[in-house]
């Protein structure tokens, strides 16, 4: 994926043209303040890739939490059970 990069200025003074870089030529944009990257633009395609990317690790790490507790899938069902019905 391309990168621009573009001050705060010229993205105010292009958004248009910046947000159509992005989304037809698949270009990430990098905005800075002072030469310092403040935020990103880049296709909604692209991050929504970086959404399921994070969600998918985050399963990971559950994952492997659940696997050293020891606790089965049984035992974490029926624990649940009984806390939504308690309530």
């Amino acid at each position: 994926m391309n990168t621009l990069n573009v001050s705060i200025a010229e993205g105010k003074k292009n958004f248009t043209k910046i947000i159509r870089a992005s989304e037809e030529k698949k270009q990430k944009i990098i905005v800075s303040r002072r030469g310092n990257p403040v935020a990103v633009i880049l296709p909604y395609e692209e991050y929504q890739k970086s959404r399921k990317k994070e969600a998918l690790e985050k399963i990971k790490e559950a994952r492997a939490i659940y696997h050293r507790s020891g606790i089965s899938a049984e035992e974490v069902y029926e624990i649940s059970k009984k806390e939504l019905t308690a309530s």
